[in-house]
């Protein structure tokens, strides 16, 4: 999978564009392995550099997430190595890297289920994908967008609940259909 689709972006642009479009799903997989909030930002950030300084290494063609990943897990490392030390309570290199691989498998999978979702979004007719949009984009409230649109706020939870439940089948059928090939 291709992540850099500006061409015309200068490599600093591209990083920018990939680490900004990536930025919670890094963050989630360092949390799953780093519980303190303050330690996982460290590492995002000590990450982030890494990233920087090897940006020139990462193939255009092939998935920066996957890239990203590898690196964050590389600092999960070395940040436990040198912050904890021999700390009281340690997982063993076993442990972590069937811990890290772990969060790596639920990361593929959310990743599916989000591509999913994408492809099911574009099915949706015009003023479902409106309000759908409305509602996810801008943050809007269910009470404002019925109140906008003029119609009621019941009827409008009733249609938000009839799309989340065509997108909800869409996905479920979307990752069947690639599971069988």
């Amino acid at each position: 999978m291709n992540d850099i689709k500006e061409v015309n972006l200068d490599p600093n642009e591209q990083l920018v564009s990939l680490l900004l479009k990536y930025h919670k799903r890094i963050y989630g997989f360092i949390l799953t392995l780093v519980p303190n909030l303050s330690d996982a930002e460290d590492i995002l950030q000590e990450s982030a550099l890494v990233m920087c300084r090897r940006f020139r290494e990462f193939q255009s063609g092939t998935s920066f997430l996957a890239w990203a990943i590898t690196i964050a897990r590389n600092q999960i490392y070395s940040y436990r190595k040198k912050h904890y030390g021999r700390a009281a309570v340690q997982f063993n290199e076993d442990v972590t890297s069937t811990l890290i691989s772990y969060a790596i498998f639920c990361l593929k999978k959310k990743n599916k289920r989000i591509h999913a979702l994408e492809e099911c979004l574009q099915k949706l007719n015009h003023n479902d994908k409106k309000m759908i949009e409305h509602r996810y984009e801008t943050g809007a409230r269910i009470r404002d967008i019925a109140r906008q649109s003029g119609r009621p706020e019941q009827g409008m939870y009733k249609s938000m609940a009839r799309i989340h439940n065509l997108l909800r089948l869409c996905v479920e059928r979307t990752l069947s259909s690639w599971e069988t090939f």
